[in-house]
């Protein structure tokens, strides 16, 4: 009996076979929330090794994919260290690992463009540094605040040219080694609110932009602020109103809450603009929007969306959730719950668990930012 003639195996085609052209496409289209993967195609050949380090390509990428990835949230912890009986810890939502997990003897203040920052008690009870942090580089830098405060005063990072009207031309997509500023506002005892701002690129800090408020001390609440174009707004916890910088002007500025919510709240830019706020009420997760830059200090809030929070899974009717924190340019409001930690998308309504602890302090301050080829090491 003949043998029949053995058949030809079919080669499989991969990456490398494909046209010089269409692989740079393919590669645009990795996700940025599992950087593993760029990591991965960067150590295939020295040709991809150069396209994902070229800056051309890494500014198309972060174009393409438009607002950053949340890399990693910032929780503050209680520990039974008698050294470090607190600590801010960085946990991860990707592949993404800083340096530096654990910050001790810090509390996070705030996250944005590719930069943390910390308050830091490193002396005497009341003596207080800020420290900010480059996740991504293990950059750090000590900053001695501007005045001996009180226990009112709020603290933010920000790029340099967020500083300007319309943020000085920078997508803050990839900003993080660039200059920066600090934005510290506290207020005293005779009603009076001052603002400082330090540059890193003069390392100082500006001098002081001081307003009186109208309806009596505005007792600074340490939440995370947000910027809206070139305004950074914090709220002032004990007067019910919202506090406002023009970085461009250097003016302070104050305007109400909404008056129909009387509890704890976040602020965050509205989805069409503007200023927004978000708070709960019984089990209901309410948004609102506001104009911003108007004279009109008492301009209506207008109540956009109403989420039922009951319905999410593990929770236990009865028991209220609060707001914890925010995410600039994606939309996710971060919920706390005897459940856990649930991050809400206010444009598609999507839920997602981002973590079972519900024991820790003050807010959930998400870290985002592009983590590519250009950046890892080993």
């Amino acid at each position: 009996m003949a043998t029949p003639p053995p058949q030809k195996r079919r080669r499989r085609r991969s990456l490398l076979d494909l046209d010089d052209d269409l692989i740079p496409e393919i590669l645009l289209r990795l996700s940025p929330y599992k950087p593993e993967c760029l990591i991965r195609c960067s150590v295939v050949c020295k040709p991809w090794r150069h396209l994902l380090t070229d800056p051309g390509f890494l500014r198309r990428y972060r174009e393409f994919h438009g607002a950053p990835p949340v890399l990693g949230v910032l929780l503050d912890l209680d520990l039974e260290h008698p050294q470090d009986y607190f600590v801010a810890r960085f946990f991860r939502t990707t592949s993404f690992r800083p340096r530096a997990i654990d910050h001790g003897g810090c509390y996070t203040r705030d996250a944005r463009h590719g930069r943390v920052l910390f308050s830091n008690v490193t002396g005497d009870e009341g003596e207080h540094d800020l420290l900010v942090w480059n996740p991504i580089t293990g950059e750090r830098w000590e900053l001695l605040m501007p005045v001996i405060p009180g226990m009112q005063w709020n603290v933010t990072v920000l790029c340099a040219a967020a500083a300007r009207e319309g943020g000085g031309g920078c997508d803050h997509l990839g900003c993080h080694r660039g200059p920066f500023l600090v934005a510290f506002v506290n207020s005293n005892g005779d009603g009076t609110t001052c603002a400082y701002v330090y540059s890193s690129e003069a390392a100082a800090w500006s001098d002081a932009a001081c307003a009186e408020h109208p309806n009596g001390i505005p007792d600074m609440d340490m939440e995370p602020c947000t910027l809206v174009g070139n305004r950074i707004y914090g709220l002032a916890a004990e007067s019910k109103t919202i506090v406002e910088y023009d970085l461009g002007c250097q003016k302070l500025a104050f305007i109400d809450r909404p008056s129909a919510y009387n509890g704890r709240g976040v602020l965050m830019p509205a989805t069409g603009g503007g200023l927004g706020f978000a708070g709960v009420q019984g089990s209901c997760l309410y948004l609102w929007s506001r104009e911003t830059g108007g004279p009109d200090r008492n301009a209506a809030w207008m109540q956009s969306k109403v989420w039922e929070l009951n319905t999410l899974p593990g929770r236990v009717p009865g028991k209220k959730p609060t707001t914890a924190g925010f995410a600039e340019g994606l939309g996710i409001i971060f919920v706390k719950t005897d459940a856990g930690i649930f991050a809400i998308n206010i444009k598609s309504g999507r839920v997602k668990k981002m973590s079972s602890r519900s024991t820790y302090k003050y807010t959930v301050i998400p870290y985002m930012g592009f983590y590519t080829p250009d950046h890892a090491t080993g």
